[in-house]
């Protein structure tokens, strides 16, 4: 019977959390030369509220996966890599 009710709360809750919905942000910026800058940045995103992943491509494209209640706007983006000596070369938003 716990294994039963174990099973039900964890199907409830992964049935919710895929509800919840939520947003990828895909950042295109130069190509990275070392593991270190792409840490770096992946701490200031993770630094937002609302910022549930941080994925990047060392082609310099990062993924930023953020709850459906967080809108990242161009400006601040921007203004975050540039901060981080990074350029910014756009960015796509779409529904995760």
């Amino acid at each position: 019977m716990k294994h039963f009710l174990l099973f039900i709360m964890l199907t409830a809750s992964l049935s919710l959390s895929a509800w919840a919905g939520g947003k990828v942000y895909v950042i295109q910026t130069s190509p990275l030369t070392c593991d270190f800058c792409a840490y770096d940045l992946e701490l200031k995103f993770m630094g937002i509220e609302g910022v549930n992943e941080f994925d990047v491509d060392i082609d310099g494209i990062f993924y930023v996966k953020t709850d459906s209640s967080l809108k990242l706007d161009e400006a601040r983006v921007k203004s975050l890599l540039l901060e981080n000596g990074f350029d910014f070369k756009g960015m796509t938003e779409k529904a995760e």
